[in-house]
């Protein structure tokens, strides 16, 4: 029989567990159980608010068994016991200084910002993107003009810009000097582009639940970690064991060891069986 308790694996998302339109594959959600019936630790390592992830996922509390790292590594949380176990905030007066910058930068340009609760978005930027994104049966959050927003009381985790790839390019090329030192950059597809907290990142939130799991289970945790975009690469540099969909964009397939199947045709069952023939 195996034995998968040395194993974490941490999985993205879009692109890669989920299927196309944000389906749950039959082969990955069966792949999961065998690996968790055999000892191993599941959890997502997403760019997507805890609220939103788990709206998007009602088993997820029967499906992961590890903490769940979302947010890009900025929020932690254990659904075991329903409670936050780790956050990493933006500074928030900053990033209000950025958000009205990008408004007198670009007005074609939404945005969005991760926080406990779902988004806060500027109500002031409601484009044809963030409209369809408000139309979601996922949405969950509240719209508020950008110069209305709170800092005080804040608590927030990431911000997400919203428009064509070409504006948000240069947008990210006009904001990076200026920001760099209090913001990771990266981009989940190419019409968002993401921010987080100085430091934080994927990589950081995979590596504090495996200590978690070392904790507690006191033997060493090979994390495996699976991803498709720019904002994975962290966790798949840092991963012992990196793998990729075949729908992965070039740049990951460049760093990860194993190139996978394409996410449509269950992309976790067939790391499962790989991490099985070791």
């Amino acid at each position: 029989m195996p034995d998968f308790s040395r194993f974490l694996i941490a999985t993205d998302l879009d692109g890669t567990f989920f299927g196309p339109h944000a389906s749950l594959p039959e082969n990955n959600l069966r792949a999961a159980d065998y690996f968790k019936a055999h000892g191993g630790h599941f959890t997502m390592s997403t760019g997507r608010v805890l609220p939103n992830a788990l709206r998007a996922i009602p088993q997820a509390a029967e499906l992961f068994n590890a903490p769940l790292i979302t947010s890009n590594g900025a929020y932690i949380y254990d659904l075991s016991t329903e409670t936050v176990i780790h956050k990493t905030e933006l500074d928030a007066a900053a990033l209000k200084a950025l958000i009205l910058k990008v408004e007198e930068l670009n007005p074609n340009i939404g945005m969005r910002v991760s926080t406990d609760m779902g988004f806060l978005v500027n109500q002031s930027r409601i484009t044809p993107m963030i409209e369809k994104e408000l139309a979601s049966p996922h949405f969950i959050g509240e719209l508020v003009p950008a110069k209305d927003w709170d800092t005080e009381h804040a608590h927030w985790y990431k911000v997400v810009l919203r428009g064509s790839h070409e504006e948000l390019c240069e947008i990210r090329d006009r904001l990076y000097p200026m920001w760099c030192d209090l913001f990771e950059f990266s981009s989940s597809s190419p019409t968002l582009f993401e921010m987080e907290a100085k430091g934080c990142t994927k990589a950081t939130g995979v590596a504090f639940v495996a200590e978690l799991l070392q904790k507690k289970y006191a033997h060493p945790i090979t994390t495996v970690t699976v991803g498709d975009q720019e904002n994975d690469l962290p966790m798949l540099r840092e991963g012992d064991i990196s793998a990729c969909p075949a729908n992965a964009l070039d740049s990951v397939k460049a760093v990860a060891k194993w190139q996978l199947c394409h996410h449509a045709e269950g992309c976790i069952a067939d790391l499962i069986s790989r991490l099985e023939a070791l």
